[in-house]
């Protein structure tokens, strides 16, 4: 009788712990199968572009003091890679000129940039920007996260003053998504930015005084 009620006591056990791995189960599966649809989604051409692949490498060789010691410096063993890289960096400088020219060639002749659009970038850009710049830095000012250096704050705030990156251009140009629409956001960004970039680099060093 005792052994009969402990196997009756031991079912409901056995059972719960049946369902509950099976529903364990169903939720690997189901996380898996998540997993896979983002993997396929990702477009992992598009997230590692050339310049973020560089940058990465830029990061890595300098965080390792081996490969640092290996690579950068006149006497370092594969100091070739050091200057081949230096190489293709200068002759990208003009390539990327040459792609944003062509791009806004085609831009001005044909664009579906409206110009509401055009005027709302810029005011994000070196107007909303530049102001939240001030707003991030005197915060982490206040709770101790910038130090009291006024060069640090001016080339902190000057970060968000800035245009948009050449290489923007570029990128579109490699996966042939909105290239004539980005160059002429560029042409009114680069345009507009002598006279921002006066005014708000003006602006940082008074208030930094």
């Amino acid at each position: 009788m005792d052994m009969d009620h402990e196997s009756q006591l031991a079912l409901p056990l056995i059972a719960y712990q049946t369902t509950h791995d099976h529903h364990q189960g169903h939720v690997v599966k189901k996380m898996k199968q998540h997993i896979k649809t983002w993997t396929q989604r990702i477009k992992f051409k598009m997230l590692f572009a050339p310049s973020t692949i560089a940058t990465i490498v830029g990061i890595l060789i300098g965080v390792s003091s081996l490969l640092r010691k290996l690579i950068i410096g006149n006497e370092a063993p594969l100091h070739v890679i050091d200057s081949s890289a230096s190489m293709l960096g200068e002759a990208a400088i003009p390539a990327m000129t040459l792609i944003v020219g062509a791009n806004l060639l085609k831009g001005l002749k044909k664009s579906e940039v409206g110009v509401w659009i055009v005027i709302g970038i810029q005011v994000i850009r070196y107007v909303a920007l530049p102001l939240s710049g001030i707003c991030v830095v005197k915060v982490a000012r206040h709770y101790g996260l910038v130090g009291s250096d006024s060069l640090y704050q001016f080339v902190l705030l000057l970060q968000y003053a800035l245009p948009s990156a050449m290489t923007i251009g570029t990128i579109t140009q490699l996966f042939e998504v909105g290239e004539s629409e980005c160059s002429v956001i560029m042409l009114w960004n680069y345009a507009l930015a002598s006279v921002a970039l006066t005014l708000w680099t003006t602006y940082y060093m008074w208030i930094l005084s």
